[in-house]
């Protein structure tokens, strides 16, 4: 008995409750949609070893027929694309997860690994953790550009202690054609129901009913595999993957009320950081569109909200250690991220960015620059502009102050995201001679944040804030002066892109 793995192309759309009927209705053709119940039991340890290494492991049946499957996916890619290896299996009662039935795969590999890993050290191997009960819809659609498989699903996932949560969600699996004809799929579905892409999968979601969670990991940055034989525009798509990856993790926790602040700020990051790659070097493909780089920043700006009072909240000790009354800040301050999420415009716009990530890449032209050397331009020149008049930084306006701190987190996610072009040490040692002066800034930032947010409150009606407000404008002076000598050590740092010349 061997596996079948395939490459599966697939996007997860969120049902919300409101919107079922109409989406059940869309979906029922008695010609072509048919009905299965799907009753499936996930293993991995309790430390969740198996999640870790990116896999899912799970039995389930299938009508009269029972699949065992291992799924795989890539930290740096936005989830679209992801490993999977069905292996049928016969027989009435629950068949044992047998992991030697992937021999032979990558994610079979990796899979025996960890179990190796597991038993050296004489951890816990693993068990069944959860189960889910599931009533599918299916039906297969003839669409622009190929085939694609709709699979509705509305059931439950219970663990063992009675705990137990609800699923409904529209997967779209490509069937023949290319990944555009499932994005293409998506975007009219989320057009016309107000759908919303959701990366929180039954895997993750019965992990946290079966631990007892009622928040989701945080999706902290990777960098893209990146080589010098790219195009410009092949190594543009790459990194636009990676970052949809932190994003879509992060956001999809909001968008199910599964997150805390840290969501927020890490969802905003990846934003930053594709906006920042997309401004200083998206003309190197004319497949760029300059318009992304503006529709992200309007919803990293809707986000800023609830960060800012996320930065705020912890502030306000300090307040209060510094004399100040102590007071709640009122509810009205603070932006729901997961409406942010779960905005239809936001699933457009990633569905856009997606369409591109994977699209067929431009080839380098005659007489193009070898990509690596096209990058080192734009640091050479991001590195000059952003650090140039460092020694006067105290004294320039707050407006010009905090375009130098925009201006630095650019330099920084421009050379993490094209380290793979260059030596990662003499890339990391430079990111590290920056960290200092980012975080000198970002100190200044939540002052001024904090003033101005705390002089509205008061103004608004809360006068227990004035004196907050009236603290963090006395401490933004020290706090800008103690910009200048990281902002020095940065603007010395070793440019490691010179070498290309």
């Amino acid at each position: 008995m061997s596996a079948q793995a395939e490459t599966e192309i697939e996007l997860k759309l969120h049902v919300p409750t409101a919107r079922v009927l109409a989406v059940e209705k869309a979906l029922q053709d008695r010609t072509r949609s048919k009905m299965v119940h799907l009753q499936a039991a996930y293993f991995d340890t309790p430390a969740r070893d198996i999640a870790a290494a990116g896999l899912a492991w799970r039995v389930r049946r299938e009508g009269n027929r029972w699949v065992q499957t291992l799924k795989g996916h890539l930290p740096e890619s936005d989830g679209l694309e992801r490993a999977e290896h069905n292996v049928v299996q016969h027989g009435r009662a629950w068949p044992k997860p047998d992991a030697a039935v992937f021999a032979g795969t990558p994610a079979g590999d990796q899979l025996a690994t960890v179990l190796a890993t597991l038993a050296e050290r004489g951890s816990p191997a693993p068990a069944e953790r959860f189960r889910t009960d599931i009533q599918r819809m299916e039906r297969v659609q003839k669409v622009a550009g190929g085939s694609v498989a709709f699979a509705f699903d509305r059931g439950t996932i219970r663990a063992p202690g009675g705990r137990s949560t609800e699923v409904c969600e529209l997967e779209i699996e490509l069937v023949s054609g290319s990944s555009a004809a499932v994005i293409a799929t998506a975007r009219k579905w989320v057009q016309r129901h107000g759908l919303w892409i959701d990366v929180v999968n039954k895997a993750l979601r019965g992990s946290l009913v079966a631990d007892g969670l009622s928040v989701a990991p945080v999706a902290k940055g990777v960098k893209p595999k990146l080589h010098e034989a790219m195009s410009a525009d092949e190594m543009l798509r790459a990194i636009t993957s990676t970052c949809l990856g932190q994003i879509l993790r992060n956001t999809s926790a909001l968008a199910n009320d599964l997150a805390e602040p840290q969501h927020v700020h890490l969802a905003r990051v990846g934003m930053r950081k594709l906006r920042s790659v997309l401004r200083e070097l998206g003309h190197l493909s004319p497949a760029v569109q300059p318009e992304w780089a503006d529709r992200l920043g309007e919803f990293f700006a809707r986000l800023g909200a609830a960060r800012d009072r996320d930065v705020l909240a912890d502030l306000l000790p300090t307040i209060v250690a510094a004399g100040g009354p102590e007071f709640t800040l009122p509810v009205a301050a603070a932006t729901d991220a997961g409406d942010v999420a779960r905005d239809p415009a936001f699933t457009l716009l990633v569905l856009d960015l997606m369409a591109y990530a994977h699209g067929a890449p431009l080839a380098a032209q005659e007489g193009d620059l070898p990509v690596r050397d096209l990058v080192a331009a734009e640091l050479r020149r991001l590195h000059r502009h952003t650090l140039r008049g460092h020694a006067e930084f105290a004294g320039l306006e707050e407006e010009a102050q905090h375009s130098v701190r925009k201006e630095l987190k650019r330099l920084r996610y421009v050379a993490e995201l094209t380290a793979g072009l260059f030596p990662r040490k003499q890339v990391a040692a430079y990111v590290k001679a920056l960290a200092p002066a980012q975080d000198a800034l970002g100190a200044l930032n939540d002052l001024v944040v904090a003033r101005d947010t705390l002089a509205a409150h008061a103004a608004a009606g809360t006068p227990e804030a004035w004196f907050g407000a009236g603290w963090a404008a006395a401490q933004i002076p020290r706090a800008a002066r103690a910009c200048v000598r990281p902002l020095a050590a940065a603007s010395a740092a070793p440019r490691y892109w010179r070498s290309t010349r």
